[in-house]
């Protein structure tokens, strides 16, 4: 699985780099959020079995992507999280999440490609989160062993945003709360969907250029199941590519040119990808290239928000991505 994680990161320009220690963190900070009535003693479900939490988490550490936001929507602060980098990004922490950590910073840290066990050992977390992560069973074991360890559901990096938040909540004693957010997101895209009618049937493929191929995405990955819920599906072609039941696979340049669609949605974190497939002639001679219907998801804050979308990151960067769709689909 870090094999596949590494990849993922790296041709998506998502970076998690590592980081040694604490940037200006402070191991105190303190959570406003409060547990729910009742909450605990909580178990959690997940892919390595399940996991009792007795009472309300103080000191709670994130891993992977995407477990900060929930646990910032909240109200609660990591005492660590993973460290993003890249346009758009300052201080190593995501505009969405910074903006509503006031000046706070969690210790950083990356999971990619060893997780952390000592730093996070000495953080004295009382949870530890990877919802939205690819721990094997002996790192999760591992992690265990230090802290009450939730993983996710079902496979890595294949947690829908709704499920993440419905995790995470149960987890810090707040399912009712995480359930409005998770209604208040999902009322936002019904709103989308009514007002945008033409994206229904319509096909995309979603992908990142790497050095031989592009990686796809396929319909059990968390950002195409939300462009299902837009009423968009993948093409006919980056389906066939899926037979595997994999949530992304690389398709070689010799057959880019079956990956046609009614709009082609690039990851472009650093703005040079679409001009070096540009001059690829299987992508060059798409119809969507060829009919100028890409979609180039760029910056690192931009690629992020909308590759492994939140209840935050969705009101940061989805009107502007909805909008870019509904140009290239009707304009």
């Amino acid at each position: 699985m870090k094999t596949r994680y590494a990849l993922l990161v790296a041709c998506a320009a998502l970076t998690l780099t590592a980081c040694s220690g604490s940037t200006d963190s402070d191991s105190d900070i303190a959570s406003t959020g409060s547990a729910e009535a009742g909450a605990f003693p909580v178990t959690v479900d997940h892919a390595f079995g399940s996991t009792t939490i007795d009472s309300e988490p103080m000191r709670i550490v994130t891993l992977g992507w995407s477990s900060q936001d929930a646990v910032i929507a909240l109200d609660k602060v990591p005492v660590a999280m993973e460290k993003y980098t890249g346009d758009g990004i300052e201080d190593n922490i995501l505009p969405w999440d910074a903006a509503r950590l006031n000046g706070v910073k969690p210790v950083v840290l990356s999971s990619n490609p060893d997780v952390p066990f000592e730093q996070i050992l000495a953080l004295d977390p009382d949870v530890i989160l990877a919802v939205y992560s690819g721990i094997d069973e002996p790192e999760y074991n591992r992690l265990s062993d230090i802290a009450p360890t939730v993983a996710f559901p079902d496979g890595p990096w294949d947690t829908a945003w709704d499920t993440q938040m419905s995790m995470i909540g149960a987890a810090l004693g707040q399912p009712a709360r995480a359930q409005r957010l998770i209604d208040d997101t999902g009322a936002y895209f019904e709103r989308q969907a009514a007002a945008n009618p033409t994206f229904a049937g319509k096909t995309a493929t979603y992908g990142m250029r790497i050095d031989d191929g592009i990686i796809v995405f396929c319909d059990n990955d968390p950002r195409i199941r939300l462009l299902g819920q837009l009423g968009i599906t993948v093409s006919p072609g980056v389906r066939a590519a899926c037979a595997s039941g994999d949530s992304s696979v690389t398709v070689g340049m010799e057959s880019v040119d079956t990956l046609d669609a009614d709009v082609f949605i690039l990851v472009d974190a650093d703005g040079t990808n679409l001009d070096k497939l540009a001059a690829i002639g299987p992508f060059a001679n798409l119809t969507a290239v060829k009919n100028d219907r890409i979609v180039r998801l760029v910056g690192m804050d931009y690629a992020m928000a909308t590759s492994a979308p939140t209840v935050l990151s969705v009101p940061y960067a989805f009107d502007e991505f909805i909008a870019q769709l509904s140009d290239k689909l009707t304009g």
